[in-house]
């Protein structure tokens, strides 16, 4: 879903350094923490980050306007482990540590259904060999989708790629302790439209 470009995302984010990460000097730095890639307008993010106070948590989002409201969401709810990149990941990836992500969330990517963007898609190939980079050693991956062809296809590369299934569910109903609904998810089940999900490790 395309969402409509807010001119105040830009200047918000950088009123509020508090709620962001420098990714040459701060991003090196951290280890032990939850990776959410294409955080979108942060509602998972921030729904994680306020169950597990205890835990870090780090969004990266490209779009300027999902990352203002993602940021506006953490400064307005006074989150602190949690903060927001703005940023393509391919940017920042070489700034994450060897073995510092207990998990990498993926959830609702884009799926770029035309073939030859499919290169773009966060679960094709050259993405997933940096994600068992940073992954720790027993590290997850876990991605959900309601796009069935962006799943099968993301089953196939993850398989390629060497990564082990842990669970796969084709309508993902109930919510694991360790998960939290995105706005997407909320109403897509409202719609009754099913849930994809493959948990993996590495």
């Amino acid at each position: 879903m395309r969402v409509k470009f807010k001119p105040w995302a830009e200047p918000y984010i950088k009123e509020h350094p508090e709620a962001s990460l420098d990714i040459e000097s701060d991003l090196p730095k951290l280890d032990q923490f939850y990776l959410d890639i294409g955080s979108g307008k942060g509602e998972f993010l921030a729904k994680m980050a306020t169950r597990f106070p205890n835990l870090t948590f780090i969004g990266v989002e490209k779009n300027v306007t999902c990352a203002g409201i993602s940021t506006k969401r953490l400064v307005e709810s006074e989150i602190t482990n949690a903060k927001l990149i703005w940023a393509d990941f391919e940017r920042i990836s070489a700034f994450i540590k060897d073995e510092s992500v207990k998990i990498i969330f993926l959830n609702f990517s884009d799926p770029w259904p035309k073939v030859r963007h499919h290169k773009r898609r966060l679960t094709s190939n050259r993405f997933l060999e940096e994600y068992k980079r940073i992954l720790t050693k027993d590290g997850k991956l876990i991605f959900k989708t309601d796009n069935v062809d962006l799943f099968d296809y993301s089953l196939e590369t993850f398989s390629d790629a060497g990564f082990k299934v842990i669970s796969v569910t084709r309508d993902y109903r109930q919510l694991d302790e360790f998960d939290e609904l995105t706005d997407y998810e909320e109403c897509f089940r409202k719609e009754g439209t099913p849930i994809n999900r493959v948990v993996l490790s590495k």
